[in-house]
């Protein structure tokens, strides 16, 4: 029988053990929950698990997007820019 492939969820991979019997697991669907609201993730993983002596349990993940360790490049060259342009406003009001 053909296993379902794991979902990439937002260009990630993600590899989920089966939280009973710690055996491998696979994310058969997703729904994402937050898709209509701005800047914020969370889906839920259907997973199933398939290890070959394993239970069979199926169960639902909750994914989130908490915070960035580094935030993306080009949002750190819009903070700088922000900043350099708000110097400059105070400079030319002479606070």
């Amino acid at each position: 029988m053909n296993q379902p492939e794991a979902v990439e969820v937002a260009n990630m991979s993600v590899r989920v053990k089966c939280p009973r019997c710690k055996g491998k697991a696979i994310i058969t669907n997703s729904n994402d929950l937050a898709k209509d609201i701005k800047d914020v993730f969370y889906k839920e993983l259907y997973v199933q698990c398939v290890e070959k002596d394993g239970c069979g349990a199926r169960a639902v993940f909750g994914m989130e997007f908490k915070h960035y360790i580094n935030p993306p490049q080009t949002d750190v060259v819009g903070m700088a820019r922000k900043i350099i342009e708000q110097e400059e406003q105070l400079s030319i009001k002479g606070v």
